[in-house]
């Protein structure tokens, strides 16, 4: 937006206030209570909340007005309850959200692997509960602003998952959020800020609840093998539906080098597409969860935990996805 604009809506709405605006709370009620959450919202229509306290995972996602993400029963407890108990299924009691990341050192269900690169004798292997851990870590925020000159709200934050003897790994990511698109990149960068070799994997949740999944819902994704699971109208929740995981390589990139999946519906009127790097992010799971009091319905990008090499001391990988939204 040019200066001169920006004069001319200041008259009318002091600090643009009545346009967009980004703050800091923290809840006061429920399993919530004491975690930090930004505000966030723009006038391109997008709505959001930014969970400091569940490793800077995007919390609620709406579009002019309209609820795009799953809420689960769990209600964002803060902080997240142990990941460890229940045999490594501790994640289930606090999953919640639009947006939780997998990881640092691991993804998927839980499992054990080897601690020999930690060079510690009283830790023979590394136990990780379903999912990891990083998405139970309180970030730091750094900066958060909104730049009308540059046409973005931007936040800035950090995650760290650290132990004594054991990883030291840290997501530094950047969330911006279009002014006048409706358009919103997520920027992650993992780095191994330890000295010894780190396991390293990443996944996206990007979890989509009701009114956009539902029984009119189909999915996007031209290149994308599993486009067709809903054209039979099966969005619908079952009391005794069985969650049901595919996974495969992630689609071919289009024109503009990224691979696209997503989600509509006409009856909404509202297209969700999730754009990124196959080369980064080379695995894609679909997660069809629609056992009535759930229904949900995950999006899952990732790294590939059997191929990827471990992180060197130092080293940082990079991550970039976009989410864009539109009317049908």
């Amino acid at each position: 937006m040019d200066q001169q604009s920006q004069i001319q809506l200041r008259r009318r709405s002091v600090l643009l206030r009545g346009l967009a605006d980004i703050r800091l709370v923290t809840v006061n009620d429920g399993p919530a209570a004491g975690g930090r959450l930004l505000e966030l919202r723009s006038p391109s229509g997008v709505a959001m909340d930014i969970a400091l306290d569940r490793g800077g995972d995007i919390l609620r996602l709406s579009f002019r007005g309209q609820e795009l993400g799953w809420h689960s029963a769990n209600s964002a407890p803060a902080p997240w309850p142990q990941l460890d108990t229940e045999k490594g299924l501790g994640f289930l009691r606090g999953f919640d959200g639009f947006l939780v990341t997998c990881g640092l050192d691991h993804h998927g269900v839980a499992t054990e692997t080897s601690a020999a690169d930690a060079l510690y004798p009283l830790r023979k292997v590394n136990a990780h509960p379903l999912h990891g851990r990083i998405m139970a870590c309180k970030a730091e925020l750094i900066t958060k602003h909104i730049k009308w000159d540059d046409d973005l709200i931007e936040v800035v934050l950090v995650v760290r998952q650290t132990s004594v003897f054991g990883e030291v790994l840290e997501l530094e990511r950047k969330i911006s959020v279009g002014l006048s698109r409706p358009e919103i990149s997520i920027s992650d960068r993992v780095t191994n800020r330890g000295y010894r070799p780190t396991r390293h994997g990443i996944l996206y949740h990007f979890n989509i609840g009701y009114p956009l999944l539902d029984r009119s819902a189909k999915l996007v994704g031209e290149t994308w093998d599993f486009q067709h699971f809903l054209d039979n109208g099966s969005a619908v929740p079952s009391d005794d539906h069985v969650e049901i995981v595919n996974a495969g390589v992630s689609p071919d990139p289009t024109e503009n080098g990224l691979s696209v999946i997503g989600i509509e519906n006409e009856l909404i009127k509202t297209r969700l597409l999730l754009k990124f790097d196959a080369a980064q992010l080379p695995v894609t799971a679909l997660w069809r969860a629609f056992q009535s009091g759930v229904f949900a319905l995950g999006l899952e990008p990732q790294t590939s935990l059997q191929a990827d090499a471990p992180l060197s001391a130092g080293e940082t990988r990079k991550y970039d996805l976009e989410l864009v939204l539109e009317d049908v």
